[in-house]
């Protein structure tokens, strides 16, 4: 690792630039690195934040229109996880603030999961794009599964709203998004909405999505209009199956058993009975004894209704029998089998959860689930799909699973040239500055994939030189998803010995994912060669 004496550039506190010009138009070596700037707006920084909002509001007094100045700013957005909300909060508030302002930050708070936040979404009638983006989050928010938001008019209104308006949406959020989360509720308020859309549609490529989110719908005409689609064969939904259901169950019980709800979808359930949930779960969890991962999702949804009849099921398992991944779910029921104790455990060793973070691990079952929610792992994919591959964004994000022991430094990426990357030579310079330090080290280039030993190695480092004991650690992995933990280095030794987690090399995840994709390549080429023949 190269250091020496410099103090942080002067771009990192400069003025953002007009995004409304075209984004490639607009940032130059005489701004903050863009990746900066995005992840200082999701993790909810003020000063930031005020860098926005003056530079929207010079955009709009240049004579841009407001909804093309708010499709160019929410982007910056897009790829938020959760974040600080405060600042956010405090603008959509502030009748003082412009309205397209207020309008772009609404999207910075459609990751948050705040009681307030929600509240606000609820009560404010937010903007019908950021409210769509909000909800889509809300859909995912159980990394397990996704599960359908309920109904209300709200939703009609704004779905209907950003079907209408499509041409006008900021990137990824779009009509089928839309559409979808309309159509997952099953409700004839809903079928009805989506029919008249429908309808309305002109262009065929809407009506196609308007009619693949009417599969879960019961509504005849619906039925009919989805299994329309399928005929055309170009419907992805129509290969789940789909297509084979006449007639979708309506008690909820039966579509748990047809595999139509996911556990973690029917375990909230309300209009079955608790007692009868509970059952359900265990009975089909005991059928499967551990075989397959739906056995286990449906332990982990068990625990969330009873964790005593879960330890039961898990109990009963022969571990022995299972793949080493869904061992740690019935090792931490088992072990730990009073709620709480685990996450006791973890607090004992000094895992504690992020300051500041939301603590709501109840439905976590496994250590590493639990140290999620508390902000102390990260889960990601090691395949980027882009050039650069913004190291500098990843080493924030693990930065901040320890806060503290990097508090102050600032991240930055030097990719290779392009014509370097294509040719396999070339490599990323990965920079940190912070204490009137600068510190740099090289990173691989491996296409669109991280080089995740470079960035644990200059975490690490990092730590050291600054007298921190704090250390990060990729866990084992089956694919290409990376699982990095960070902590105190002897509560990670004692997390390793205790069996919860199990280390792994930092190159295994991009070596699984190259491996898949090299089988798919040939599994591709052997199939061309086929039907050339």
């Amino acid at each position: 690792m190269d250091v020496r004496d410099s103090e942080v550039p002067a771009r990192f506190q400069a003025p953002l630039p007009d995004l409304s010009r075209g984004e490639e138009n607009a940032w130059t070596s005489e701004h903050p690195p863009l990746s900066f700037v995005t992840d200082a707006l999701c993790a909810g920084d003020p000063d930031m934040g005020e860098r926005l909002v003056a530079s929207v509001d010079r955009a709009v007094a240049s004579g841009t229109s407001a909804s093309e100045v708010v499709r160019a700013y929410a982007n910056l957005f897009y790829d938020c996880g959760m974040g600080r909300c405060a600042w956010a909060r405090g603008v959509v508030l502030d009748a003082k603030r412009s309205a397209t302002a207020r309008e772009v930050v609404w999207f910075g708070l459609a990751r948050c999961q705040e009681p307030e936040v929600e509240a606000l979404f609820e009560e404010q009638e937010a903007p019908a794009f950021a409210y769509v983006s909000y909800l889509d989050r809300r859909r995912w928010r159980d990394f397990r599964s996704s599960t359908p938001v309920p109904f209300s008019p709200r939703l009609e209104r704004a779905a209907s709203e950003v079907v209408r308006r499509e041409k006008e949406a900021p990137f990824l959020i779009n009509a089928r998004m839309a559409a979808m989360l309309l159509g997952e509720t099953d409700s004839p308020r809903a079928a009805e909405a989506l029919l008249k859309l429908h309808a309305g549609a002109a262009e065929a490529s809407l009506r196609d999505d308007l009619a693949a989110a009417m599969y879960r719908q019961s509504h005849p005409k619906a039925r009919a209009l989805f299994q329309s689609l399928c005929a055309q064969g170009r419907e992805p939904l129509c290969e789940r199956g789909e297509l084979s259901r006449p007639e979708v169950p309506t008690d909820p019980r039966e579509q748990f058993r047809q595999e139509l709800l996911s556990p973690g979808e029917f375990a909230p359930r309300e209009d079955v009975p608790r007692a009868e949930r509970i059952e359900l779960l265990a009975s089909r969890a005991s059928a499967l004894s551990g075989k397959d991962w739906h056995a286990v999702r449906c332990l982990e949804a068990l625990a969330t209704l009873s964790r005593e009849k879960a330890v039961e099921v898990a109990k009963a398992w022969d571990s022995r029998t299972l793949p080493e991944e869904m061992r740690d779910t019935v090792r931490a029921l088992t072990r730990f089998p009073a709620s709480g104790a685990l996450g006791a455990y973890l607090d004992g060793l000094g895992l504690r959860a992020v300051p500041g973070r939301l603590i709501a691990e109840e439905s976590a079952l496994t250590a590493e689930e639990v140290l999620l929610y508390r902000g102390r792992a990260l889960v990601f994919d090691v395949e980027t799909g882009q050039f650069p591959n913004e190291h500098d964004s990843l080493l924030r994000e693990l930065a901040a699973l320890a806060p503290g022991a990097l508090s102050g430094v600032l991240f930055e990426e030097v990719p290779p040239m392009f014509e370097e990357e294509q040719a396999g030579t070339g490599s990323y310079r990965l920079i940190a500055w912070g204490g009137g330090k600068r510190y740099e080290v090289k990173a691989q280039s491996y296409g669109d994939w991280y080089d995740l030993e470079a960035v644990l190695t200059f975490l690490n480092a990092l730590a050291r030189a600054r007298g921190s004991d704090v250390r990060w650690i990729s866990l084992a992995t089956t694919d290409q998803v990376a699982h990095v933990v960070a902590g105190p280095s002897q509560a990670l030794s004692s997390l390793l010995d205790s069996g919860l987690v199990r280390t792994g090399d930092s190159d295994e995840a991009r070596g699984e994912g190259r491996e898949f994709e090299e089988k798919v390549l040939q599994q591709l080429q052997q199939e061309g060669a086929t039907l050339a023949e």
